[in-house]
């Protein structure tokens, strides 16, 4: 049983499919020689995966405050680590897509 309960592991559960559709989806796209495609979904799945230290962090804040037992605040950990990670995830896609806009422009048409 997870310590957060029914809110952990609803959470556990949408992260953990995200994790494995965007891994899919990168694979499918490169299959497809979509290499800027590739690259966006795979750091989205890298962001997913990196949302479990995000998690770890806030956990160690929520301790380190004390007031909240473990219980009432690892479901909440859990959502806030996964989904910050993931949104400076995607910021990091929109800053850096100007690159991939190249590639995808050009290179679309070649491979």
């Amino acid at each position: 049983m997870a310590i957060g309960g029914a809110d952990e592991t609803a959470a556990t559960t949408l992260f953990g499919i995200l994790f494995l559709v965007f891994l899919g989806l990168g694979f499918r796209s490169i299959r497809q020689h979509r290499i800027a495609d590739h690259r966006e979904w795979m750091i989205r799945a890298f962001g997913v995966a990196l949302g479990v230290a995000t998690t770890r962090l806030i956990v160690g804040a929520f301790f380190a405050v004390g007031k909240l037992a473990p219980h009432e605040f690892f479901g909440t950990a859990f959502w806030l680590g996964f989904t910050l990670t993931l949104l400076g995830t995607e910021g990091w896609i929109h800053h850096s897509r100007g690159s991939s806009e190249i590639i995808r422009n050009f290179g679309g048409g070649l491979i």
